[in-house]
């Protein structure tokens, strides 16, 4: 691995930490092996001129230059000496001798469609390869450590994944359905060129974009160019909790390779059900706001009554509610007012059953009642399940107000630099393809080349 870079790295920089890394090599070697296995010998045909890993190469450069015309110019140039240095570097790693003629923009074309987007299966050699080794990467730089800083109580903010959804702008504004003009002699009514896997999709604060959507987990630390992605996936439908799922089919591949994981930082989209499936299948606590129906707040709910140690009162039984995430406790006044009052988070633990987990949130009582502490369930019970009570959805297990909410909800608000950085790296912060599966490619390949 390349030392740590603590400013703003060149363009030579980057491209020789991505020509250093492991992943193009190995991603390459499996989908050279995944195209032996699938060939049609009968077809015949000649050999390729060039390998896959110079498409591979290709597909990363373009968010270096913004563009293929870009691309295929300063590969063309003798003195940038960009070809060169791609030759040095398959020879030195690969033991491959590329052709002395620079590729072109028809030959990565070619490849692109035929081994690299072709299949569901090439693009799932090329997910595996990267996640694996974006975890990799991320513990060796000390994020997610096991061994680190911080608890469950108090979660390190480098042992924190974030996640985003990121709508990309097609190359084309109109929808896939937009019909053109008729032609003035013939009367044909053409379609308009157009991405055929672009849409409306819905963003923060209820906002609609046209594009495609994929979603990206990233966990970082502190310093800077310490951004690990390691996940990229398509959200393949516009729907209500269609990102929500998607990101839950992501957690379910990246947590398992990050046991030192305590967080996940996500936004709205994250609805109860997901909640309950991040605390109990990965015992890792999420960090989401509380959903806010439209045209108002939160209003409190009827928790559960929770029993009371330490009370100096005798109080044995409190009545709790939820307001904003955060139980409270709820008294009647004198003048039959009601009035509720916040829980103070002193711990939070958690327990393992035989193949899931249970957490449970320590709280100290206000004075007012004789103090004390009390224990609350923070995922949903068999009576929460009879009741139909979605005790995820009401409960947070850090609440908006907590101290530690703020610092490691800012770990999601930084992922928006991330996607301003894809952006960056597009013509006119466009996609450079047509279609998910290409798109897919480049932000992979793209997101390779930033954690190198």
């Amino acid at each position: 691995m390349s030392r740590t870079v603590t400013s703003r790295p060149s363009q030579r920089m980057t491209v020789q930490a991505f020509l250093n890394d492991d992943f193009v090599w190995e991603v390459a070697k499996r989908l050279e092996t995944l195209a032996a296995e699938t060939a049609d010998r009968s077809r015949g045909g000649r050999p390729r001129s060039y390998p896959l890993v110079c498409a591979l190469i290709w597909d990363a450069l373009l968010g270096v230059f913004g563009s293929a015309r870009q691309l295929e110019v300063e590969l063309g140039c003798e003195v940038s000496g960009w070809w060169d240095l791609i030759r040095r570097a398959a020879l030195k790693r690969a033991g491959v001798v590329l052709p002395d003629r620079p590729m072109r923009r028809h030959h990565y074309r070619y490849l692109r469609d035929r081994y690299l987007t072709a299949t569901s299966d090439q693009l799932a050699e090329l997910s595996e390869v990267f996640n694996a080794h974006a975890a990799e990467l991320a513990v060796r730089m000390g994020l997610c450590d096991p061994e680190g800083e911080g608890s469950l109580t108090h979660p390190s903010t480098d042992r924190v994944v974030a996640g985003d959804g990121k709508v990309v702008t097609p190359r084309y504004k109109t929808s896939p359905t937009q019909r053109g003009t008729p032609e003035p002699t013939t009367g044909e009514i053409r379609y308009k060129r157009a991405d055929p896997d672009a849409g409306l999709h819905v963003v923060g604060g209820g906002e609609t974009a046209f594009g495609t959507k994929y979603v990206l987990f990233s966990t970082r630390g502190d310093d800077r160019n310490k951004r690990i992605i390691l996940d990229v996936a398509h959200c393949p439908s516009a729907g209500t909790g269609a990102e929500a799922k998607v990101a839950i089919d992501a957690l379910d591949r990246v947590l398992p390779r990050l046991p030192g994981t305590q967080a996940v930082a996500y936004d709205g989209a994250m609805r109860g059900t997901h909640l309950h499936q991040i605390l109990t299948r990965h015992g890792v606590i999420p960090i989401v706001r509380v959903y806010k129906a439209k045209g108002g707040g939160v209003a409190d709910r009827f928790l559960q009554q929770a029993t009371v140690t330490g009370n100096i009162l005798g109080v044995e039984q409190v009545d709790i509610h939820t307001v904003n995430g955060a139980p409270h406790l709820r008294q009647i006044a004198v003048d039959g007012s009601t009035q509720l009052h916040p829980l103070t988070r002193t711990k939070t633990l958690r327990r393992s059953d035989r193949d899931s987990w249970r957490f449970y949130g320590e709280y100290q009582l206000p004075d007012l009642i004789g103090g004390g502490t009390t224990r609350i369930r923070l995922d949903r019970t068999s009576q929460d399940v009879k009741a139909g009570f979605n005790r995820e959805e009401n409960l947070r297990a850090i609440a908006p107000g907590d101290p530690d909410h703020d610092r490691l909800m800012a770990r999601r608000n930084d992922t928006e630099s991330g996607n301003r950085l894809l952006d960056d790296s597009m013509l006119r912060e466009r996609a450079h393809t047509v279609g998910w599966r290409r798109q897919l490619l480049n932000i992979t390949t793209w997101a390779a080349m930033r954690n190198a």
